[in-house]
């Protein structure tokens, strides 16, 4: 009986073993101890895509919403016919008004 139980409790940390190699645990100053899988990379921070705009370009169609009704406070030239000043970002746009196409870009003051 003494020898099966033994047999058993050898049994059981030859197959706990494996599992518990994968896991490393080391301590991060800020936020105290920290539990990582081995073959686990830490996630990165999401990157922040800017776009570059430039003349000829076509806008995206979420961006056209955000229309600039009083230019002039921005110190904006008159937008011609059938265009429109639109902000994005720190921007401002002036676009097509039907196409979308960008005639011209100056930025924010």
């Amino acid at each position: 009986m003494n020898k099966l139980l033994t047999a058993g409790i050898i049994g059981a940390s030859i197959l706990i073993a494996p599992v518990s190699s994968f896991a490393q645990t080391y301590y991060n100053p800020h936020r105290g101890p920290v539990h990582m899988q081995k073959h686990m990379a830490p996630q990165k921070a999401p990157v922040m895509k800017k776009h570059r705009w430039a003349r000829g370009h076509a806008l995206p169609s979420q961006y056209r919403r955000s229309y600039v009704s009083d230019y002039r406070r921005h110190h904006l030239r008159a937008p011609g016919p059938g265009q429109r000043w639109v902000r994005v970002d720190n921007q401002f746009i002036l676009i097509n008004s039907i196409t979308g196409m960008i005639a011209a870009l100056a930025a924010a003051r």
